[in-house]
């Protein structure tokens, strides 16, 4: 082995020079300042590694939850689309099909009216007849006071009265015209309200489906020619041979006959339960209201 020297020193250079004096007894001088405090030792690169995904899994968690806030108004308009129906005087059901419930909510009830009462002589029930043109001397046209009054001396208190509403057209008023519908078990009185407010006597319709047929008057109220709610309909065309009969289908009635005169104007209609012979005639009907008094 060669001495160790410094290049730049002729007379050469000793490493171990400071420590050739120092006896057995003698301590090393120390290495670093003891006033320093101790070295922090390096973390591990696993551990470091671990905070780090820790930090990144946070971040994604919070950049996705504004972007679900973001979108939550967009959704929640979806899901809380709902149906609205109107059910009895007074109610409305609203239905959630996302959420699959319904809510019926108490609305106010309709405005308040005077009832019909009674006025004149009571007419005898074989006199009040189903016509084209009225029931009996109660004539189409009339001032409902009166018509419906009269009727009311003949049959009685009626089983109800809806007041003023918009016609659906179900009755033969026109659709989302006033009418005001007074029934007296299977009788209806339809009364057709003008935009002043005038309420006329419009039409009528007799229907054993109404209900009340073995407690009311009027289930056994006829047409000029005899026919009756209930007769056959061999009946019908028997007593109407000389008349145009035909049979048509109508939403929400089925099957109808439908009587036409000689000038092909339409006389009387109703539900049957089939055309054959021995089909049932279950209505007897005006015709319909609607542009008749305007």
């Amino acid at each position: 082995m060669t001495d160790q020297h410094d290049p730049n020193d002729p007379a050469g250079f000793d490493p171990y020079g400071d420590l050739s004096d120092l006896t057995a007894d003698e301590s090393l001088p120390p290495m670093e300042d003891p006033t320093l405090p101790p070295a922090t030792p390096p973390r591990s690169p696993l551990l470091t590694g671990l905070i780090v995904a820790l930090l990144l899994a946070v971040v994604s968690i919070a950049f996705f939850q504004l972007l679900g806030n973001d979108d939550e108004p967009a959704a929640s308009a979806t899901s809380t689309t709902a149906a609205t129906t109107t059910g009895a005087p007074g109610t409305t059901t609203t239905t959630n099909p996302d959420a699959g419930t319904s809510t019926t909510a108490v609305t106010a009830e309709p405005a308040s009216f005077d009832p019909y009462v009674a006025v004149g002589e009571p007419v005898p029930t074989e006199q009040l007849t189903l016509a084209v043109d009225g029931i009996g001397p109660i004539e189409f046209g009339s001032p409902a006071d009166e018509a419906v009054g009269r009727l009311i001396a003949s049959l009685g208190d009626p089983t109800t009265d809806s007041g003023p509403v918009t016609s659906t057209g179900t009755y033969g008023a026109c659709d989302g015209e006033m009418e005001r519908i007074v029934r007296w078990g299977p009788l209806v009185a339809v009364v057709v309200i003008d935009p002043d407010g005038t309420e006329i006597f419009g039409g009528y319709r007799l229907d054993l489906q109404y209900g009340d047929i073995l407690s009311s008057a009027a289930t056994d109220l006829a047409t000029v020619s005899g026919l009756k709610a209930g007769d056959s309909v061999l009946t019908l065309e028997d007593i109407y041979s000389n008349f145009r009969i035909d049979y048509v289908v109508v939403p929400g009635l089925d099957t109808t006959f439908q009587l036409f005169g000689s000038s092909g104007a339409n006389l009387l209609w109703g539900p049957v339960t089939s055309e054959a012979d021995d089909g049932t005639v279950l209505g007897i009907y005006a015709p319909d209201a609607c542009g008749r008094f305007q």
